[in-house]
């Protein structure tokens, strides 16, 4: 599919990419929407504006970010990378990497997405202290108020299963958690201080927390090197921009247990000046930052039901793809068939009428469907055809009835 089919010119601001909201120094308060934002701002600059969306049932196949561009949908960090790197104009990131550093690249990714991304949703909903205090009261200040008092749980208990299977939910801040202590029949009620095996399994899973986080730095403070970016390249791949969104997040939220982000900053030093040097480059000061697009909840009814994103106003498909002369081909081509088809039904129609046609008699009160035979005579010809064996069959009937009289007569 060539590029001139798959997008437009990049002529008009008319991309706009739709991502959570921002929170305190986060850009956005989703990983994926932080590196779909850093993308674009890399390789489309000023060619694309940003909605902010805190619902992700408005997304065509309910996740966000997702992008529109004129009359395209795309959903997803990944399908958003693969659409605007097709895009004509748009810079590619990794365009001067070979092809087996590409194949790395895609590989390194995906290990960051799984790896790093686990760590990051283990200090947003796993650690009881970080949730109660940052991640839900963030979700509910971006939420309508139907929504505000379901959606948060929603979005933690979609985590829990991956968590669990990483070995990163079950922490002793969520499911040992001491009770606060509350009056039973006017007495407060006696709270157990915890056991010496409580805190030995506090101690040991945090301890594996921080293994694992570890293990995930170790690699890319080796991949990085001395170098500013991965691969030794002068400028942001897609890595360091996926890389750089996980550590955006770690670094500029506040934190009350920095399980994770201590090991980063204690430790990885050149990863924390990584994630400067990608956000240096991609947004140098406030005037690079993309329009914002201000969406107003108009009705807070509205978002209790799933519908899809109602777009505004969209441009007619010549007008989008004015520019791309294999579309109009194609449409032609589709025009064709489609008033030949026209013709062809009406040519089909007029032959059943012409060839076809049933005759209606009426006979003795009763209604038959006749067809003339082919060759015979016309239909006119039928009917006075018919009229007169009626009237030959009544006078004959006629005559059979006065015979009936004259016999009985003379048997009398």
């Amino acid at each position: 599919m060539s590029d001139s089919k798959l997008s437009p010119l990049l002529g008009a601001r008319n991309i706009c990419l739709h991502i959570w909201p921002s929170h305190g120094d986060v850009v956005s308060f989703d990983v994926s929407s932080t590196a779909a934002l850093l993308y674009l701002q890399l390789t489309v600059p000023g060619h694309f504006s940003v909605t902010h969306c805190a619902n992700p049932d408005l997304s065509p196949s309910g996740q966000l970010p997702f992008l529109t561009h004129g009359l395209h949908h795309v959903s997803g960090l990944s399908a958003i990378i693969a659409y605007v790197r097709k895009l004509r104009n748009a810079h590619n990131l990794d365009g001067h990497l070979t092809s087996v550093q590409t194949a790395q690249l895609t590989a390194r990714i995906a290990h960051v997405e799984s790896s790093y991304g686990d760590l990051v949703n283990h200090m947003l909903y796993s650690l009881q202290e970080n949730w109660s205090s940052v991640t839900a009261p963030a979700l509910v200040s971006m939420l309508p108020v139907p929504q505000r008092y379901y959606v948060p749980s929603r979005v933690r208990k979609s985590h829990k299963p991956r968590l669990e299977a990483a070995g990163l939910w079950h922490v002793p801040e969520v499911e040992d958690e001491p009770e606060e202590p509350r009056r039973v029949l006017g007495r407060r009620k006696k709270q157990h201080a915890p056991n010496e095996a409580h805190k030995f399994k506090t101690a040991f899973e945090r301890e594996n927390v921080v293994e694992k986080a570890r293990a995930v730095f170790d690699v890319y403070d080796r991949l990085l090197g001395d170098h500013q970016f991965f691969t030794g390249s002068e400028t942001p791949t897609t890595l360091d921009v996926v890389f750089a969104a996980h550590t955006h997040l770690l670094l500029n939220l506040p934190f009350p247990d920095p399980l994770v982000t201590s090991v980063l900053t204690g430790s990885y030093p050149r990863l924390a000046a990584h994630h400067a040097a990608v956000l240096r480059i991609a947004l140098p000061d406030p005037a690079h930052f993309p329009p914002v697009v201000q969406k107003s909840w108009s009705s807070s009814l509205r978002y209790l039901i799933p519908w899809p994103r109602a777009p505004g106003r969209r441009r007619s498909p010549s007008a989008v793809l004015a520019n791309a002369p294999e579309v109009q081909k194609e449409e032609w081509r589709y025009r064709l068939w489609r008033w030949g088809f026209i013709g062809a039904s009406v040519l089909i129609a007029a032959a059943y009428i012409q060839f076809a046609a049933i005759t209606i008699v009426i006979q003795d009160g009763s209604a038959r469907a006749r067809l003339p035979p082919r060759g015979g005579p016309p239909p006119d010809d039928v009917e006075e055809a018919e009229a007169v064996e009626r009237e030959e069959g009544v006078e004959a009937q006629e005559e059979g009835q006065e015979e009936e009289g004259e016999e009985e007569g003379e048997a009398e």
